[in-house]
């Protein structure tokens, strides 16, 4: 998928060069009509600015991870030790000496985590309150949402490149959102491996943090095996940038049952 939205990108750059050149003293008037080359002519212009894009990009990017920096908290030996500690065990398990920069800000009840990289040098991840908060009574959620977002800086899914060339690509679904979907599953597939047996952490997406001990995994699993098949249910998924909730926890029960030979179910 990767490759395809190189190749992609690609593809439109050099038709965006091509229409620039036919479109000579109006060429693509005489060839198409009005109505047809004005909207050629507009998405070729569209398609040049991905030539601006990595340096438009590279600058957001630092504002982006600044305004979260400026309202949050950072953690170290000073600051949530406990949550420190964590974060070096699995950076060990991970075989990444020089781990991103953790932060830990307010939610507002909204669960969420995410990986972001300015350059190789200036790594960051961002941990909600709501997640963090988990850690005395749930350890097994927040160890394994730490290491996805570790998986996704370990795997280079947030590089200036292939944000890039995902731009095009990303307004459609093949290989837009399969993309974005598979690099969920690959990170999903690396946190497991190093927090073996950890499958039910994802119970944290669908109930949140008040009613995670609740979950009954075989209940769960029972659930996910009885609908993952459904023809919407599958639409769902296949519309989604990352696996929905039963498909998700379901590849993680097949990996821990069967092994890393199996995979999640993509559509």
């Amino acid at each position: 998928m990767i490759w395809l939205s190189v190749v992609i990108t690609l593809l439109a750059l050099m038709a965006a060069t091509m229409i620039f050149m036919i479109d000579v003293g109006d060429q693509l008037n005489l060839l198409l009509g009005e109505e047809l080359a004005a909207d050629l002519r507009d998405w070729s212009s569209t398609v040049s600015l991905l030539l601006l894009a990595p340096i438009a990009m590279y600058i957001y990017r630092f504002y982006v991870i600044a305004n979260e920096k400026a309202g949050a908290i950072r953690v170290g030996p000073k600051q949530f030790p406990e949550l420190w500690a964590l974060y070096q065990d699995l950076g060990r398990r991970l075989d990444m000496p020089v781990l991103p920069r953790l932060y830990v800000t307010n939610g507002n009840g909204v669960v969420n985590a995410f990986a972001m990289e300015c350059n190789r040098r200036n790594r960051y991840i961002v941990l909600n309150a709501e997640i963090a908060m988990m850690l005395p009574t749930a350890p097994d959620v927040v160890a394994f949402v730490l290491a996805h977002e570790m998986a996704h800086h370990k795997l280079r899914h947030v590089s200036l490149w292939r944000a890039v060339i995902g731009i095009i690509p990303g307004v459609m679904v093949l290989p837009g959102l399969a993309t974005t979907r598979a690099q969920e599953y690959s990170a999903d597939r690396l946190a497991l491996a190093v927090c073996p047996n950890h499958a039910t952490a994802v119970r944290l997406l669908s109930v949140g943090p008040w009613l995670a001990d609740g979950v009954d995994p075989a209940a769960w699993l029972e659930q996910a095996k009885d609908e993952h098949r459904e023809w919407m249910i599958r639409a769902a998924n296949s519309m989604s940038s990352h696996p929905v909730g039963i498909k998700r926890y379901k590849a993680l029960r097949d990996i821990e049952e069967k092994g890393f030979s199996v995979h999640g179910e993509m559509f």
